[in-house]
């Protein structure tokens, strides 16, 4: 069995605490017709701004 695309239990569990369910309105409206680009770009926006949050906490320390 190949693992390269196995998803940790763990990294699972901090995108359903983080990122809530596809809601069209957060997505920019040129995206609301394609609903899986639409919740593609916000959780990796999500995702972008998390990493980016969490740089800044370990840049302070």
């Amino acid at each position: 069995m190949d693992n390269s695309y196995h998803i940790p239990d763990i990294m699972e569990e901090l995108f359903l605490a983080w990122v809530p369910g596809p809601e069209p309105g957060q997505w920019p409206e040129y995206l609301r017709e394609d609903p899986v680009r639409g919740y593609g770009l916000f959780c990796f926006y999500q995702g972008l701004a998390l990493g980016l949050r969490l740089s800044e906490v370990c840049r302070r320390d």
